[in-house]
């Protein structure tokens, strides 16, 4: 009898903890200190959260939330300025944001570009760090039928990314 109950608590354990652990690091405070740490490296000052960013990034995920952005080749713009993070599992918001801050080996200060020429490998860290950017607001929501998670960061105002005239629109989806 004794040894059931110790199964039964174990079972219940991971049970609890699992959905605690993977909830970890998706509040707004832990999008926050990620993007914040990563600013104030380059001397951007921190962002602030803000709840229309938020619901806006809410409601893109909640319209792919089928798809999961599974095969979508584009992404149309809105007014703000966003990073996507996709993956087949699952990811935390501090684990997104972790990705696009690494984006910084791609980017040369010097020449204020993408070092291999293209604007897509290192728009998701300029995004993140960018000096005229006050706010942030982000999502994070399983996608149906176990496709894997999807998180949106969205930013204003957003940045200009070089050799661009207006926001970079394009997403990082991390494989």
């Amino acid at each position: 009898m004794k040894r059931w109950l110790n199964i039964w608590v174990m079972i219940l354990s991971v049970v609890i903890l699992v959905p605690i652990c993977l909830m970890a690091q998706n509040s707004p405070k832990d999008y926050l200190e990620g993007h914040n740490a990563a600013r104030a490296n380059v001397g951007s000052k921190p962002l602030i959260w803000d709840k229309k960013l938020e619901s806006s990034a809410r409601r893109f995920i909640q319209e792919h939330i089928e798809d999961c952005l599974i095969g979508v080749k584009y992404v149309a713009p809105n007014k703000y300025a966003y990073n996507l993070a996709y993956h087949p599992r699952s990811i935390n918001g501090a684990n997104a944001v972790a990705v696009w801050v690494k984006l910084k080996e791609k980017y040369d200060e010097k020449s204020n570009s993408c070092i291999d020429g293209n604007p897509k490998s290192c728009a998701p860290y300029l995004r993140v760090v960018w000096s005229t950017t006050t706010s942030v607001g982000c999502a994070r929501e399983k996608c149906h039928h176990n496709k894997g998670m999807l998180i949106r960061c969205e930013y204003e105002p957003s940045g200009i990314i070089p050799g661009h005239e207006r926001p970079y629109p394009y997403p990082r989806i991390i494989n």
